[in-house]
């Protein structure tokens, strides 16, 4: 269990990295015909669609679901202000170096976001499931609405 749940964080991180890669491609490709907000709430909704898609099917090996698409970017946010907060405090308390205390902070925050992301898929696929009516024949007689 634990070689596979390393193979899901690994596969999370390089999802990140590319996630990351995509955000800034699609970002500066419409920054410069949109303004600042509009293209990185454009880029910032690409990325997580592809990121959720990506964890769906390959990291978690589950189908996508709208439930877990809702739950999804739960991730991202604590994600973000975990590592804010990290950063903050590294560069005001402590004096690190900005861009260290950034890379340290995001690091400390990856296992916590991929913990979360993992329950939003997975719950979200679970409570799909449970909803969704038992496959089988259908007794003459009896409609499947």
């Amino acid at each position: 269990m634990r070689a596979a749940v390393l193979r899901q964080f690994a596969s999370f991180a390089l999802i990140g990295l590319a996630n990351t890669a995509v955000y800034y491609a699609v970002y500066a490709s419409l920054n410069i015909w949109l303004p600042y907000l509009a293209a990185h709430v454009i880029g910032y909704a690409v990325s997580v669609t592809g990121s959720f898609l990506l964890n769906s099917r390959l990291t978690l090996r589950t189908r996508p679901t709208w439930r877990a698409y809702a739950r999804y970017p739960l991730s991202g946010a604590v994600n973000v202000v975990g590592s804010g907060i990290l950063l903050h405090l590294a560069v005001s308390r402590l004096g690190m170096d900005e861009n260290l205390a950034a890379l340290a902070a995001g690091i400390l925050v990856t296992p916590v976001s991929f913990l979360l992301a993992r329950w939003a898929i997975v719950s979200g696929a679970a409570a799909t499931e449970r909803r969704r009516p038992p496959e089988g024949p259908v007794r003459e007689g009896a409609s499947r609405e």
